[in-house]
C-alpha cells in the first residue's frame, strides 16, 4: 500500500506543476485578448504587465487561426512558446507548450489540455494520459522525480488509482 501522506504530497506537487500551464487554461468568462504587431488577437486568460505576443500563423477576422508558433514575451523577454493549431484565437487540436517549468505535448480544446497528452516537468517528473479541461482525467501514468511510477485513473486532477509500479523496487 502506498503511504497516503506520501501520495498526497506527490499529487500536490503534480497539481502545482500543472498550474504552471495556467497561461493557456481558459474558460469563457473574463477572458482578455492580446494582439500581435499585425493586430491578430489571441485569448489571454491571465494578462500580465509588459506582456506581448508574436504569432507566425494566419489570421481570420482578426483572430489567430491555423497552424503556427505563438510566442509570449514579458518585458521583451521570451516567456512561453506554443507550437500548434489555433482556431479563432484559442489553442485547439494538437500543440506543444514550452515553458521554463516544463513541456506539454498533446491535444487542446479552448486553450485547455483536453484529450491525450504528456507533460514533462523540469524536475524530471511527468504525466502521460487523458486530460479534460486542463487536468488529468481518465487513465494516465505519473512518474515522480525519484522514479516512482503511478498508473491508474484520474478524476478532475485527483489520482483515484491504488497501483504502484516502482522501477527501482527489487
Amino acid at each position: 500500500m502506498i503511504d497516503r501522506i506520501f501520495l498526497s504530497r506527490i499529487f500536490l506537487l503534480l497539481a502545482l506543476l500543472l498550474s504552471a500551464l495556467g497561461a493557456f487554461a481558459a474558460g469563457d468568462d473574463d477572458i482578455a485578448w492580446i494582439a500581435d504587431d499585425r493586430g491578430c488577437k489571441v485569448a489571454n486568460p491571465f494578462p500580465q504587465p509588459g506582456e506581448s505576443i508574436k504569432w507566425s500563423g494566419s489570421c481570420q477576422n482578426g483572430l489567430a487561426d491555423g497552424n503556427g508558433v505563438l510566442e509570449w514575451f514579458v518585458d521583451g523577454k521570451p516567456f512561453d512558446r506554443y507550437e500548434g493549431t489555433l482556431k479563432l484565437g484559442w489553442a485547439e487540436g494538437k500543440g506543444t507548450l514550452l515553458r521554463e517549468a516544463g513541456k506539454y505535448v498533446g491535444e487542446w480544446k479552448r486553450s485547455l489540455q483536453d484529450g491525450n497528452g504528456r507533460y514533462d516537468a523540469a524536475d524530471g517528473s511527468w504525466y502521460e494520459g487523458e486530460w479534460k479541461e486542463g487536468q488529468p482525467h481518465g487513465y494516465g501514468q505519473y512518474q515522480t522525480p525519484d522514479g516512482r511510477l503511478f498508473s491508474g485513473t484520474w478524476q478532475n486532477g485527483v489520482y483515484e488509482g491504488d497501483m504502484e509500479n516502482d522501477p527501482n523496487r527489487t
